[in-house]
């Protein structure tokens, strides 16, 4: 895969956003609740899995530095790396078919976006509760961190979905 400037510059700005937007965050026990999936997840589908898999693993681990949280840098990177790809890849994939009803294009893509969130959230899931076991070496507190995961999660679909339908509608218009 061949990165043109623009490509990069446009890989920089959205792990910038994807940085910033987990710094918008409610601690939750040990974890915390935060926009950054709602960042990830509109990269992903506005911009596809390329750019939101590089601004996932770039933005995230890029906060996980800054917050001094090391021992999460390349989990996260690998985790939300691989998340940003997936939703950008399942909800800009043209063949998959989700739900095949004539007409209703609006839905049809929502649905297709709900489902690439859906599985992201669940790859993300599962990522976390190995990273928190393998770095607090304490399987319980992982378990015990799995809400916070779901909410954000679920919060980054409750903001992605209409964001990313208002924003397409500008991105279309200027790029």
């Amino acid at each position: 895969m061949k990165l043109k400037t623009q490509d990069l510059a446009k890989i920089g700005l959205l792990s910038a956003l994807c940085m910033v937007a987990t710094f918008i965050k409610i601690p939750f026990g040990q974890a915390m609740i935060h926009l950054g999936s709602a960042a990830i997840f509109t990269t992903g589908i506005l911009f596809g899995g390329k750019y939101a898999g590089f601004a996932g693993a770039l933005g995230s681990t890029l906060f996980d530095i800054l917050m001094g949280m090391s021992a999460y840098t390349l989990w996260s990177f690998v985790i939300k790396g691989i998340s940003g790809l997936l939703v950008g890849t399942i909800s800009n994939d043209k063949n998959l078919i989700i739900w095949s009803n004539k007409g209703h294009t609006y839905i049809r893509t929502m649905i297709k976006n709900i489902v690439a969130i859906l599985i992201a959230s669940l790859w993300t899931l599962i990522g976390y509760i190995i990273a928190w076991t393998v770095v607090l070496e304490n399987f319980e507190v992982a378990l015990a961190n799995i809400p916070a995961s779901l909410l954000s999660s679920g919060l980054g679909l409750i903001v992605a979905i209409p964001l990313s339908a208002l924003l397409k509608k500008t991105l279309n218009k200027y790029i």
